[in-house]
This record gives structure tokens, sequence and C-alpha cells, in this order.
């Protein structure tokens, strides 16, 4: 496990980036963003002290969905890589139980954004049918539905 320090604003990891590795955060706070520095940045979460950021891409080896910013100066970071991880299980029980009732929470808010774009979908087709569409709700249930699908795409949360 390697102790890093990152300055305000400076990246941990970009969007795309290959996710060998996972972070728990000793000092300071790390934000994740959706297409950062672009017109389309959106942060998703804020994490401090203690809590873990980047083990979805670790664990499943795929890209990183999101990039990762020091939010303030000194931000001290442990970067945990895949082979250490069974070690880091051992090592930090309450961590690893932090980490998955970290995930519960984000497969929670996932559940409830597509139940919601679901319930919009149904509403749109029910209002199209009944002729909605000449008073504009429709087109305002599409621009909702089409903005809840772009943040399921770019990893934004709907607003």
């Amino acid at each position: 496990m390697n102790m890093r320090i990152f300055h305000k604003d400076e990246v941990v990891f970009r969007q795309g980036d290959e996710s060998r590795t996972m972070f728990e955060i000793q000092s300071g706070r790390i934000g994740i963003y959706a297409n950062y520095r672009t017109e389309k940045e959106k942060q998703l979460a804020a994490f401090g002290k203690g809590e873990t950021f980047g083990e979805m891409g670790m664990i499943e080896n795929l890209p990183r969905s999101a990039t990762a910013v020091a939010l303030e100066d000194h931000t001290e970071v442990e970067e945990i890589n895949a082979a250490e991880f069974s070690d880091y299980f051992e090592e930090k029980p309450v961590q690893v139980f932090l980490l998955v009732k970290q995930l519960s929470h984000r497969l929670r808010e996932t559940t409830r954004n597509y139940e919601e774009a679901c319930r919009t979908v149904s509403e749109t087709v029910t209002a199209g049918q009944k002729g909605e569409e000449r008073s504009g709700g429709l087109k305002k249930k599409l621009q909702f539905f089409a903005d809840v699908y772009r943040g399921f795409v770019n990893g934004e949360k709907a607003d």
C-alpha cells in the first residue's frame, strides 16, 4: 500500500483511465466528477477521511467511470492495488464494511433513478396516447426522460 499526497484541484485519476487501484482517504477531501473540466461537468460525490473511492473500476477491472480530484490541499490517500486488496480485507474489516455499505448506497440510488426513469417513460407514453402533446406536457416529460437517460450514460444524477 502506497501513501500519496495531492494538492487542491490535482487529479488523482481521470474518467477512462485504467483501474488498477482504489484509495482510502487519510486526510482532506476528494471530489468525484463526470465530464470533468467540460461544459457538462457534474460533481457526483465528495468523500472525506476514512472513506474509499476508485474501488468499482479496480474490482471490475474496467476503465474509470469518473474523475477524482483533490478538493483540499494536502489531501493524503492510501493507494491499494488489486493484489493488496485481500490483505486490506484482513487488516481493515471495519473499512471493508464501510466500503460494502457505500456500494450498497450507490446501487440503491441507481435503482431509484432507474425506477423514476421507467415511471417517466410510462407516464409519457400514456400522456401521448391522451393527446397531451398539444399542451406541451409531453415535451417536458420527454425532456426529463432524456435528462435522466443522459445522466445514466454520463454517470450523473437526475435533478
